[in-house]
């Protein structure tokens, strides 16, 4: 190792998954945790979803990170000389580290230094399949990196660092400007992608499509719940942010036209920056006529608060209140008494609407959802039309069975009697379509 390798070992951020090249993350590493809160269950979980072992586990209990080292002087040496006597390939610190910690970390222990967000986006780069959401993650990478490089061109010992997208070097000034221009295409790219997506959005409504979006936390049991209402078979892996990208289906069991929609989960303490990343997959949430928002019944109360306040965050007031229903997945693995407690949490907070509580495993609550959803899509008006049997009544008939929920039709010699419930934008085109002999409200 070179001398200026050996005083920054940190490569570059977007040099790994992100390109579908093997990256420092592409194999299970050996990691020392750092943190100044003693709960490390969620940077554990995350760590473990990416294959990564936790060696050992440092905490200082402090109430704010040191604004040099994140932890101090003290415990900067005790994890220096845990490195020596036990490497590792990777620190995480349990927490942001803005750009001069970075480097100072990186500096003082010779040893690539990751924060929480950069674990976070790792594991995406992991889980990303589909070409918007390799795109989402390699842009929010690179918007991470950009402060970082700005960083590296301020110290004196810029060193040379590899090019961009592999293929010789650069020096970090002109890596910088290479970066800027990537992240331009691919912004310019997902504004594409997310034009796509709004019309095909449109079009659906125009059809008379319901769109019904699954929103939670990582691992709340999204995907599972959509296979058990679609009857797919997605594949459920029991780790943090399996569904990185959308994935629609046709609600069964119904005449109603119902797509349901997994999302990524929500994820908690992410700057701006990174939720702008991936606003095209949450716009899903935010356009949807109706959410089921899931919460993990077997989290604590303290998890469930945290949780509920974050999807609040994230909701509103871009989703009307009524339009989210409350879901405690998992129930059949707590009791009556516990389930009505996590209950009473949600009544005081912002969603004052009783929770739904299902197993998916155990099939409890299922039958319920599924009438829940197709009442709150239920059409507000029938309507007694009467047809001519004439060349342009099959056009006709297709198109209410297309826009409406026909009840019934009745064929005589020289006319269709027909009984079809509608909403109420679509009555005037009805009433076009043949004589109306009754109408009346079913709310």
């Amino acid at each position: 190792m070179d001398e200026a390798a050996s005083r920054h070992p940190h490569p570059s951020v977007s040099g790994g998954n992100a390109y579908g090249r093997p990256g420092s993350w592409a194999a299970p590493l050996d990691v020392l945790l750092v943190s100044l809160d003693p709960d490390v269950a969620e940077i554990s979980a995350l760590l473990a979803s990416a294959g990564h072992r936790v060696r050992a586990t440092l905490v200082q209990r402090r109430p704010r990170p040191d604004p040099r080292t994140f932890v101090g002087r003290g415990k900067l040496d005790e994890i220096r000389d845990r490195l020596a006597a036990d490497p590792v390939d990777v620190v995480v610190f349990n927490g942001e580290l803005r750009p001069t910690m970075h480097h100072l970390l990186e500096r003082e222990l010779h040893v690539e230094c990751y924060d929480r967000l950069r674990v976070l986006l790792e594991l995406f780069a992991q889980r990303a399949s589909s070409r918007e959401g390799k795109l989402q993650v390699e842009l929010a990478l690179l918007q991470y990196e950009v402060p970082l490089l700005r960083e590296w061109i301020h110290e004196a010992d810029i060193g040379e660092r590899p090019g961009f997208m592999a293929g010789g070097e650069q020096r970090v000034d002109a890596y910088l400007e290479t970066v800027k221009r990537r992240i331009k295409r691919i912004r310019d790219e997902l504004e594409s992608i997310r034009r796509g997506r709004e019309a095909r959005r449109t079009l659906r409504k125009e059809r008379g499509y319901h769109l019904v979006a699954l929103a939670g936390y990582a691992n709340a049991g999204k995907t599972s719940l959509l296979n058990a209402l679609a009857d797919e078979r997605l594949l459920v892996e029991d780790r943090m942010f399996s569904t990185l990208s959308t994935a629609t289906r046709s609600l069964t069991g119904t005449r109603k036209r119902i797509l349901l929609t997994d999302t990524i989960g929500f994820v908690d303490g992410v700057p701006f920056w990174m939720a702008e990343a991936f606003q095209a997959t949450l716009e899903e949430i935010l356009h949807a006529d109706l959410v089921l928002l899931l919460l993990d019944a077997t989290d604590p109360d303290s998890e469930i608060r945290r949780k509920i306040r974050l999807a609040a965050r994230t909701l509103f007031p871009n989703v009307p209140s009524d339009s989210v229903i409350p879901i405690l997945t998992k129930a059949d693995l707590r009791s009556p008494e516990a389930i009505a407690a996590r209950a009473e949490i949600l009544a005081e907070s912002e969603f004052h609407r009783p929770p739904l509580s299902l197993s998916v495993r155990g099939g409890h609550g299922l039958s319920e959802l599924r009438e829940v959803i197709e009442r709150t899509f239920a059409f507000p008006l029938e309507l007694h039309l009467v047809l001519p049997e004439d060349a342009e009544a099959p056009p006709k008939l297709n198109w209410l069975y297309e826009h409406a929920e026909v009840v019934s039709v009745v064929h005589g010699p020289d006319r269709i009697e027909i009984v079809a419930r509608c909403r109420l934008d679509d009555r005037e085109r009805i009433e076009r379509l043949g004589r109306v002999l009754l109408s009346r409200s079913l709310e």
